[in-house]
């Protein structure tokens, strides 16, 4: 095997570590070939989208290059670890993780209080049959995180918006990585579902004053696992853009 397994919460960094541990003990030099994605991602058993993010970070520090496509693959593009880039890159990468997690709470809240005033009869039923399989599959981490992708992508149909729906096809695929490497678990799992209930019953009822808490109550469950992981506090990281979201999905007084 040319790496471990990864074994901690902190995913994206100890895949790093095993990463690096498997090229010195296999003494890979220049233009040297790893193995594949899918050989890198089963071996250290976390998901593709988090390995390209360590794998993105090598990259950036000088340490491989990736080539797509056919005849492409992992390489090695120096024989010597980059330790300064690599620490300097994983701060970067935890910078923008921040980033777009701030950028969710804005796009994705916004994106679904249009959804709750937008959506008919048929769009809420599609909502429901998501959560339903998200209960069916507790348990199953990567079934779950499969009908939670169905969930959201439901919820943004649901605002019946094209621009949005590109939009937040790219803010999804920037999350993937984040929510595979900073939550998970079957506690976890079964509270983001009752979660989502909530969230479809306030979107029902056109209630955008609660659907506005839940939201904000569903963002928190990522970004306090990664504050933890980044020993800080959600405070320092997330507070300030909360509290301005929630006041702005507060209905205004009578005039």
């Amino acid at each position: 095997m040319f790496v471990e397994p990864v074994r901690t919460s902190r995913t994206f960094e100890a895949a790093i570590e095993n990463l690096l541990e498997g090229i010195e003990r296999a003494h890979l030099g220049t233009d040297d070939r790893l193995p594949t994605e899918e050989q890198l991602a089963a071996q250290l058993g976390i998901s593709k989208p988090t390995l390209r993010q360590a794998l993105r970070v090598l990259e950036r520090s000088g340490l491989l290059r990736v080539r797509p496509g056919k005849g492409g693959g992992i390489f090695m593009d120096t024989e010597v670890v980059p330790v300064d880039a690599i620490t300097t890159n994983i701060a970067y990468e935890a910078e923008e993780a921040v980033e777009v997690l701030l950028a969710r709470r804005v796009l994705e809240g916004s994106t679904t209080i249009v959804a709750g005033l937008r959506a008919t009869e048929e769009d809420f039923a599609g909502i429901q049959r998501t959560i339903d399989l998200m209960k069916r599959n507790l348990g199953d981490r990567p079934r779950v995180m499969g009908a939670n992708a169905m969930y959201h992508r439901a919820v943004v149909r649901a605002s019946h918006n094209r621009t949005l729906e590109s939009v937040m096809r790219t803010l999804e695929t920037d999350l993937a990585p984040i929510r595979d490497t900073y939550a998970g678990g079957k506690a976890e799992d079964e509270r983001a579902v009752e979660i989502h209930q909530r969230q479809l019953e306030a979107m029902c009822a056109r209630d955008v004053r609660t659907l506005a808490v839940v939201l904000d109550e569903h963002y928190r469950m990522l970004e306090e696992s990664f504050a933890r992981a980044l020993h800080q506090s959600w405070e320092e990281l997330f507070a300030e853009v909360s509290e301005q979201t929630l006041k702005l999905a507060q209905p205004s007084p009578a005039t």
